[in-house]
């Protein structure tokens, strides 16, 4: 005998509440009474026989059943999203791939046409993101993240490891040693500190004044590339620009850095068998080469 599904009131009364952890807040995006919601919820509960959220007077908060009830039921709401939208052509399927801004730009948007070239059964839309919280909640179906640290509740797989070294345009007048970097104009940014290279080459001493200071990584590489001096960057946001020769690589010496990238995706995620493909073949094309060194002349 057939189970009659809860009632989509029920469910968007839930999804809503859990989003705002405020039954009130439920309330007012769905213009509903407080007590409508409520009562919703309490359905739910007496259906799952488990408590959903914890009720300290007017505050509520996800229990640990909560939590991954609203995580499973994200899952078959995007689903459900998705068939409203424009469907994938026949014969393949969509798979929704997640990244931080420098990881999107810099990695894998150089990597994904040989990806669909060896899998045409396949269609990919690139997001941009900042953590795992998308992953979470079924907006994506795997993220890829650089530095991220544990995410509760998903599987993460180690993509590949890091290193940091100076690069710069060959236009410009290169240093032949570490040492004469002191004389470079260098280009500084927070995320990678010239300190981080400098302390494990041996030579944490050595003055750094700033030329140019950049936000970001992407940014830093972007004005390395103009000729405006030697930047620190990771191997793989500038893969493509070392194979090129836009930029060169200036010494051997580098740093490894404690961060990874991994792979994060639900395991609950009915789109698994897909998704375990795509994060071998990223563990397979990620492990950066060794970039070629620019001894100065």
């Amino acid at each position: 005998m057939a189970v009659r599904p809860p009632s989509l009131r029920a469910i968007a009364a839930f999804e809503a509440a859990a989003r705002h952890e405020s039954f009130t807040k439920a309330a007012d995006e769905l213009n509903l009474t407080q007590s409508a919601i409520s009562h919703a919820i309490r359905s739910l509960e007496l259906r799952l026989g488990v408590d959903l959220f914890d009720r300290y007077g007017r505050t509520v908060t996800l229990t640990e059943a909560g939590r991954a009830f609203v995580s499973r039921l994200r899952l078959s709401l995007n689903l459900i999203s998705e068939a409203f939208e424009a469907p994938a052509r026949p014969g393949r399927t969509r798979l929704v791939v997640a990244a931080t801004a420098g990881v999107a730009e810099r990695i894998l948007a150089i990597r994904l046409p040989a990806f669909l070239a060896r899998s045409p059964d396949r269609e990919i839309e690139l997001r941009t993101v900042t953590s795992a919280a998308e992953v979470t909640a079924g907006e994506v179906d795997v993220a890829l993240l650089y530095g991220a640290g544990a995410c509760a509740g998903l599987t993460q797989r180690r993509l590949a490891g890091e290193a940091l070294f100076p690069v710069a345009a060959p236009t410009l007048d290169l240093p032949r040693r570490p040492e004469d970097l002191v004389r470079a104009p260098l280009i500084h940014q927070p995320e990678h500190p010239w300190r981080l290279w400098l302390e494990q080459v041996g030579l944490a001493e050595l003055p750094t004044p700033a030329t140019l200071t950049a936000d970001s990584p992407l940014a830093a590489l972007e004005l390395a590339r103009g000729g405006a001096g030697v930047c620190l960057t990771r191997g793989l946001l500038a893969d493509e620009d070392l194979r090129t020769g836009r930029l060169v690589r200036l010494f051997d010496a580098q740093a490894i850095l404690r961060e990874e990238y991994t792979a994060v995706w639900n395991p609950a995620s009915p789109r698994a068998d897909i998704i375990r493909p795509f994060v071998d073949w990223l563990a397979s094309v990620l492990e950066p080469a060794p970039a070629p060194v620019l001894h100065a002349a």
